[in-house]
């Protein structure tokens, strides 16, 4: 069964519980009405989910995103045979770094951090600008080994969270231990 609107605001009033100083940020997402905003074609914006992982050393794992040519977390556009926003973020995660399903452990099924990031129109895709309403989830992992998918990413690097895009979400990972 796809995602529903009703699971995404589920999934936001969780988040919102735990972070309500979030709430600005997370007004476009809770705007949507439809399954429409799980679709890439549908602007100015919609829904994606990103996997933060995290090893046994505490260094979370980055790609280099071929298209934008920056360093980010797994991540990507939602598909039709997805049945939630973790599972979305962790097929994201499997296919970009060649790690096993079974080497990535959903730390809890609550977003670790919610973004909504500006992407550049790519002509070659035929798509405009748009935004991307960014749902992340944090997975422990307990494999090293990584085979980047090279359609999509350069490389893939285990990395210490300050790395990571957003500075509220490396705090939220060095801080853990205060919401698990």
């Amino acid at each position: 069964m796809p995602i529903t609107i009703a699971h995404l605001k589920d999934q936001l009033a969780a988040y919102l519980e735990r972070w309500p100083g979030d709430a600005e940020s997370v007004a476009p997402l809770l705007a949507l009405d439809g399954p429409e905003g799980f679709d890439r074609t549908t602007m100015p914006g919609h829904v994606t989910a990103s996997a933060i992982l995290v090893n046994d050393r505490d260094e979370v794992l980055l790609v280099h995103h071929r298209g934008l040519d920056r360093w980010l977390q797994p991540g990507g556009h939602v598909e039709p045979g997805d049945d939630s926003l973790p599972a979305a973020a962790m097929r994201e995660a499997v296919e970009e770094t060649g790690i096993a399903p079974a080497a990535l452990e959903l730390a809890e099924p609550v977003p670790i951090h919610v973004d909504v990031h500006r992407i550049p129109a790519n002509p070659r895709k035929d798509e405009g600008a748009h935004w991307h309403y960014d749902v992340r989830y944090r997975f422990r992992c307990g494999a090293h080994e990584l085979s980047p998918q090279a359609e999509e990413v350069h490389a893939a690097e285990w990395r210490p969270a300050a790395d990571l895009d957003s500075v509220e979400l490396a705090e939220r990972l060095t801080a853990r231990t205060s919401y698990l």
